[in-house]
């Protein structure tokens, strides 16, 4: 069976979804995915729901949760039925529908590191695989000595571990220093090489606009590296700029498609530990339309 677009998947298709398939949706889908990243141990911004359904019901294809420990998870809005669940992931995409993303990060932090809870080891991946994570993000942490090599030997460990179980996003530095002269650039080419050479699909970079020396050009070239290396490039709006008023969001989100972004990530910090939710409506709108965002607000998890 072909593998449906993002655009056109519901809640059964991403259900059935490894993460080859869900790689090869995100590439047909042609730079019109949105994913929303939420803090998940805040309180949500209305009661009785999660920061996640109210990023799905605004247009998110793809909920990445930020500040998920698998040791102690916590999803503040969750039923009590489903929040002791040991499949809490899966029992939250039974709500909304959509794939779940989790942040990790390959440290040395040690505990209250603001890195602390979110650090990786291979007990606290395999938590995450059985309670039903789709996608990992693996951050290289600079600060305390970790080298794009380091996160590109745990890529290729759990791509080992867990084949297409897990789609992979690498991302060299969570400081993202900007790739403002040739050398950082070329520092940044090959840590993407070799993370996706280790088995990684994807790459995380930051959405310029959001974070101060991210230039259209300077990113542009990662995108185009990252491609040719037939890896899918994930542009992060980060810095709070997910709160900003719309028509900033308008001309972030054509910059990042006519770049080649594959994902659009809006972090967390617009409010309440998510983006604006009208950010990520007029995201949607923007670089795809009212015919599939309406669509991708309407789809009941049921389908």
């Amino acid at each position: 069976m072909m593998t449906k677009r993002i655009l056109d998947a519901a809640a059964s298709d991403f259900f059935s979804m490894n993460a080859a398939q869900l790689a090869q949706s995100i590439r047909e889908t042609e730079g019109r995915t949105i994913s929303a990243e939420v803090i998940c141990t805040y309180e949500p911004p209305v009661e009785g729901v999660t920061h996640a359904e109210i990023a799905a019901a605004f247009g998110a294809d793809i909920i990445t949760l930020d500040h998920f420990d698998p040791d102690h998870p916590v999803i503040r809005g969750l039923p009590a039925t489903i929040a002791g669940q040991p499949d809490i992931l899966n029992q939250l995409k039974r709500l909304i529908g959509r794939p779940i993303a989790v942040n990790m990060a390959v440290t040395r932090q040690n505990e209250g590191g603001w890195l602390y809870t979110r650090r990786y080891s291979p007990e606290r991946l395999e938590k995450l695989a059985q309670q039903g994570a789709d996608i990992v993000f693996l951050y290289g942490d600079s600060a305390t000595g970790q080298t794009a090599a380091e996160v590109a030997d745990v890529v290729r460990e759990a791509r080992r571990r867990y084949g297409d179980g897990l789609m992979l996003v690498g991302v060299p530095d969570v400081y993202f220093p900007a790739p403002v002269d040739e050398t950082i650039r070329r520092e940044y080419m090959q840590a993407h090489q070799q993370i996706l050479e280790a088995g990684a699909q994807c790459i995380g970079l930051i959405m310029p606009g959001s974070k101060q020396g991210w230039r259209l050009e300077d990113t542009a070239a990662l995108v185009d590296h990252i491609h040719q290396l037939n890896g899918l490039v994930w542009l992060i709006l980060t810095h709070s700029v997910e709160g900003s008023p719309p028509e900033n969001i308008q001309q972030m989100a054509l910059n990042a498609k006519m770049i080649g972004g594959d994902v659009y990530r809006l972090d967390e910090a617009g409010l309440a530990g998510m983006p604006l939710p009208e950010n990520i409506l007029e995201f949607s709108l923007t670089i795809r339309g009212k015919r599939h965002t309406y669509r991708r607000m309407a789809l009941s998890a049921l389908r």
